[in-house]
């Protein structure tokens, strides 16, 4: 054979064994890189789920924020509402049960002469009667007819009971005291109701056995109302005690 042939021939056999060698190498590189992809795809899915986590803490933290800013305004709201409530409670408690009127007794304005007495003046058992006279007339105020001045049967339960501090306590002098203000700004008109009204009274007690000379009976008008504040009572009979 001659030796360029040689030469052509070996030539081809160099490039077949460098192709088949290529192609070897190139078939191991294609095989190996999915491996790597795979490899590269299961490191990064952690990756991927750290920030998700990240974010729950952060919520968590979060509410707990809130719940820390929610509280006090939440204890804020019970005191004020307690506050409320409490006033509400004070307001129905005084409409249901006001509180007590008492009114002050003046002594300022009576008439007294030839030795009478005030309420001042009196002996520690004489104040003591004078109380009980005084909360008894609170209690059981006494009525008249229309025309304004007549004693009418209705007061005669309490007028009893009078009757009976006057004859357990026959050393005691009383005043009979008219107090009246019907028509505002005519005082001539409300003393002679008040006059009237006492000396209808005295009649009656005369009746039942007291003696006239242990009793006057005396009217005052609107001169002397019982007042607190600014309230004030004008219509009213008085026992007073003016000599022991």
């Amino acid at each position: 054979m001659e030796l360029g042939k040689k030469v052509f021939l070996l030539s081809l056999l160099l490039l077949l064994l460098i192709v088949s060698c290529v192609y070897k190498h190139t078939k191991e590189l294609v095989d190996i890189t999915p491996i790597f992809i795979e490899e590269k795809v299961i490191v990064d899915e952690p990756s991927t789920n750290e920030p998700i986590v990240e974010e729950e803490i952060e919520e968590e933290q979060t509410n707990e924020v809130v719940s820390l800013q929610i509280e006090p305004n939440d204890e804020m709201a019970k005191e004020v509402n307690a506050s409320v409530t409490e006033k509400i409670t004070k307001i129905e408690e005084e409409i249901k049960e006001p509180k007590e009127i008492i009114l002050k007794r003046i002594d300022e304005g009576y008439r007294r002469s030839n030795g009478e007495l005030f309420y001042i003046d009196l002996s520690s058992k004489a104040k003591e009667i004078q109380d009980s006279l005084y909360l008894l007339m609170k209690n059981e105020p006494f009525e008249f007819t229309k025309n304004g001045i007549d004693y009418i049967t209705k007061n005669d339960e309490m007028l009893s009971k009078i009757v009976k501090i006057m004859n357990e306590n026959k050393n005691l002098k009383f005043e009979i005291a008219g107090h009246v203000s019907i028509k505002p700004d005519e005082e001539k008109y409300n003393t002679y109701i008040s006059v009237m009204r006492a000396a209808n009274i005295k009649k009656k007690l005369i009746s039942l056995g007291i003696s006239k000379n242990r009793m006057k009976a005396r009217g005052y008008g609107d001169k002397i109302p019982l007042s607190q504040d600014d309230i004030k009572l004008f219509n009213r009979i008085e026992f007073n005690i003016i000599g022991e």
